[in-house]
């Protein structure tokens, strides 16, 4: 066998080991999905989905990535399964709710392959949302007008016959409220927020789990509920492990018939 034929030889060998490498190592492909298209307030979920493609059959562990401004709610986890290309895959989508505006980079995530203890993590890609502040305005660098001075006696006549309507308009519901005899016990049965919650009792007391009624009374009470009130109905609402008779006893509590 002359120099030249063992060259050919070893140059194929080496293009074969070195294919087979590649397949090996780059047989596993992970992607990460996530909506950055939409606006995000404090409150929102996020989902982020997480799938991993592989050509051996395996089993993968998620360790999820986390972020101070993203509350960890739960995984959702989906088998193994193999696509009709011929790669197996294997995905889960992460629940996060936002706790606060600002940048949000949910990182330090990684699969590991529980078939091969032996094998590294593979780190997961950081994905980042933005969270936007309620109420917040766009400054603008148009120029202020100048304060007329020459209208300001004008004005000043003005705000005193408004302070005067103001004042007669003030004594004139004084003296309507002084006059009117009105129920207040009747009244408050009649109002939005008794009659709220006497229908969430209703239907709680009943076993069911009104969510879209939850969802609208705390849309339109949170702010005269207790912080545990609201935190019994959020664990109720986005992690599906609240107790609906706690729930139940919080709100006799806090709203007595």
């Amino acid at each position: 066998m002359n120099t030249l034929t063992r060259t050919q030889i070893l140059i194929g060998l080496f293009f074969v080991v070195s294919n087979f490498g590649w397949i090996a190592l780059g047989s596993e492909s992970v992607s990460i999905q996530l909506d950055r298209e939409r606006d995000y307030y404090p409150g929102d979920l996020i989902e982020l989905e997480v799938s991993i493609r592989f050509g051996t059959y395996a089993r993968y562990a998620l360790q999820e990535p986390r972020d101070r401004s993203a509350r960890y709610l739960e995984t959702q986890p989906f088998p193994v399964r193999k696509s009709e290309d011929g790669p197996y895959e294997q995905r889960w989508i992460v629940l996060y709710q936002i706790s606060r505006s600002g940048s949000i980079g949910l990182d330090g995530g990684s699969l590991k392959n529980e078939s091969n203890a032996e094998n590294n993590p593979i780190p997961l890609e950081a994905g980042v949302v933005i969270a936007k502040g309620f109420g917040v305005e766009n400054d603008s660098n148009a120029p202020e007008w100048l304060v007329d001075h020459s209208g300001k006696k004008e004005r000043s006549r003005w705000i005193s016959v408004l302070v005067a309507l103001a004042g007669i308009a003030l004594g004139a519901f004084l003296w309507w409220r002084k006059s009117a005899r009105v129920d207040r016990d009747a009244d408050e049965e009649r109002s939005p927020l008794n009659e709220a919650v006497e229908g969430l009792l209703a239907q709680l007391e009943g076993g069911k789990i009104p969510m879209s009624d939850i969802e609208l009374f705390l849309r339109d009470y949170s702010l005269v509920c207790s912080p545990s009130l609201v935190d019994y109905f959020e664990r109720i609402l986005y992690s599906k492990n609240g107790n609906i008779g706690e729930l139940a006893d919080h709100l006799r509590k806090e709203f007595p018939r």
